[in-house]
Order: structure tokens, then C-alpha cells, then sequence
């Protein structure tokens, strides 16, 4: 099981300070489960929950307060 930030957040400038959909692609094909948590936290988050959805259907993607049982 990995717990992991995403939305591809980052400052005005630089690359991502968070994974991005194709980081998370990249975890979900060695862990078996993958939770992606951080996203729509704050306006630098650029990936919605539905964009990682669409991107990557094999994460878990929980609305705030979703509890999961895998």
C-alpha cells in the first residue's frame, strides 16, 4: 500500500512539487495499492480528483473525509 500526494501542485515557476498523473502511474504499476490524497487542497493543485481518475482508473481516489477499506 502507498499513501501518495498528488496534483501535480507547483509555485509559479519549477517543475511539479507534488507527483503528477504520470508519477503516479509510474507507483501504481510496482504497488499493488495506490491512495492518492492532496488534491483540490489548494489553488496551486492543478490535477482534479476526476483528472487523476481518468488518468490513472487503478488508484484509489477518495473525496475528503472517503474513509477505505482495501
Amino acid at each position: 500500500m502507498a499513501v501518495v500526494n498528488g496534483s501535480g501542485a507547483r509555485f509559479l515557476k519549477g517543475d511539479p512539487i507534488v507527483m503528477t498523473t504520470g508519477d503516479i502511474r509510474e507507483v501504481v504499476a510496482r504497488v499493488p495499492n495506490v491512495v492518492v490524497v492532496h488534491l483540490e487542497a489548494i489553488n496551486h493543485c492543478l490535477d482534479t480528483r476526476a483528472d487523476v481518475r481518468a488518468a490513472v482508473p487503478e488508484a484509489l481516489v477518495p473525496e475528503d473525509s472517503e474513509s477505505l477499506e482495501v
